[in-house]
């Protein structure tokens, strides 16, 4: 199998110089004409790429010259930030898939038409429980002691995640239930923003702010209710794995986590940007370890039965497949999609 990396390693904290720039989209070039040659080589019947400027070009370029279907996974909502290139791509090739009803819509209100756009959302897998011996050394090291209620975010630390509600709604909850708190996990742009409002109301010790960790499938072990109040987010990993992990969700109505979240069965959703109303669900939550449990359940059961990687798999080839000619075989220009 041919693989190329036209590529670059991000750097969060900067953008990339001219220089680089100017290196990246070379090196692409350079190494075209082989891999087309590749592409007729294996003659595939499509060709699939994720909605990234690059892997996009690509896959529309071997697609045109191949004269063969293509299909574009689409993970984020379609505005400016997908690129001129990708926004001019996504009506003109054969297939687009979503990865939520939310994202989908959005396309076709950007003129996608509804036979082209198909949603097959991001599946889970249900993991093994945390080692008990595995969740005490957590405890000790994070010093909490059995039963604490503890609430908990785990996502990149940026403006539409949802952290500075969530600090404002666990504020609200140790009010009342004082031996609560709230782990937050990740790392991000406003993370000294968020430190200084956890200062500013108070929380102190009741707020761990753990940064990147490796241990997450332990740490959701600990959580007794998982918060994630994010704005218009697609198909939020994070939510997927609470559920998967059987803790139920607290979060807002918004983007596509109402088709993950079913409310008052795996967790609670709230109107979109109401603190009062997200505090009240935490609480209600961590007041009633029993319901907490039972949607937690629930949330478990949904991702084990409705978000399988076999019935995700199966829908996307059945997508596929319907643009196949009488060749057999599809190829993916890049593994930089996924389902």
């Amino acid at each position: 199998m041919f693989r190329f990396d036209a590529g670059w390693r991000p750097n969060p904290s900067a953008d990339r110089p001219l220089h680089l720039k100017v290196a990246s989209w070379a090196r692409l070039h350079l190494v075209l004409p082989r891999l087309l040659g590749e592409a007729r080589r294996f003659g595939p019947d499509a060709v699939y790429s994720s909605q990234q400027l690059w892997d996009c070009y690509v896959a529309s370029w071997v697609a045109r010259l191949l004269r063969i279907p293509q299909v574009i996974h689409l993970h984020y909502s379609v505005g400016p930030w997908l690129t001129r290139s990708t926004l001019w791509q996504l009506p003109r090739c054969e297939r687009v898939v979503a990865v939520s009803d939310f994202i989908r819509l959005g396309a076709l209100r950007h003129g996608l038409s509804a036979s082209s756009v198909v949603t097959v959302r991001n599946p889970i897998e249900v993991p093994a429980a945390p080692l008990p011996e595995r969740l005490d050394a957590l405890r000790r090291e994070l010093r909490l002691a059995p039963g604490q209620p503890v609430a908990g975010i785990i996502a990149r630390i940026d403006p539409s995640k949802g952290h500075a509600d969530t600090v404002a709604a666990f504020a609200s909850v140790a009010r009342t239930i004082p031996a609560a708190r709230l782990l937050v996990v990740g790392d991000g742009s406003i993370r000294s923003q968020i430190e200084a409002e956890v200062a500013a109301q108070g929380l102190g010790e009741r707020v761990l702010m753990l940064g990147w960790r490796k241990d997450v499938n332990d740490i959701l072990g600990l959580i007794d209710v998982f918060i994630h109040p994010s704005l218009a987010d697609p198909c939020p990993l994070g939510v997927l794995e609470a559920s998967a992990a059987g803790k139920p969700v607290v979060a807002y109505a918004d983007g596509g986590i109402p088709e993950i979240v079913a409310d008052g069965e795996t967790g609670l959703l709230v109107p979109r940007g109401d603190s009062g109303a997200l505090a009240n669900a935490l609480l209600r939550l961590l007041a009633d370890p029993a319901s907490a449990r039972r949607m937690g359940s629930a949330g478990r059961e949904r991702m084990a039965t409705e978000f399988r990687a076999e019935a995700a798999g199966a829908l996307f080839a059945e997508v596929v497949d319907g643009l196949r000619r009488p060749r057999p075989g599809v190829t993916a220009v890049n593994g930089s999609g996924h389902i």
